[in-house]
């Protein structure tokens, strides 16, 4: 005669990362990190095209345009 201690145990329908889903799919559409990203440059961008703007210049958009800093036109 062979005695076993072992047994299945039932495994879990809901636990709790089922829980934090669920709580993360209640709140709705979050933006990734990339989209975040995005519209920071685009407000950067917005910002930086007003300043220029205010003061008589227009905002540098090329590696060259930038490269010659010290330099007027």
């Amino acid at each position: 005669m062979q005695l076993s201690m072992t047994r299945v145990v039932p495994r879990t329908n809901a636990g709790i990362i089922d829980d934090i889903e669920d709580a993360d799919n209640e709140k709705g559409f979050e933006p990734d990190d990339l989209t975040v990203f995005h519209q920071l440059v685009r407000h950067l961008i917005a910002d930086g095209d007003r300043r220029a703007a205010r003061a008589g210049r227009k905002a540098r958009r090329t590696l060259a345009e930038m490269t010659v800093v010290g330099q007027r036109r």
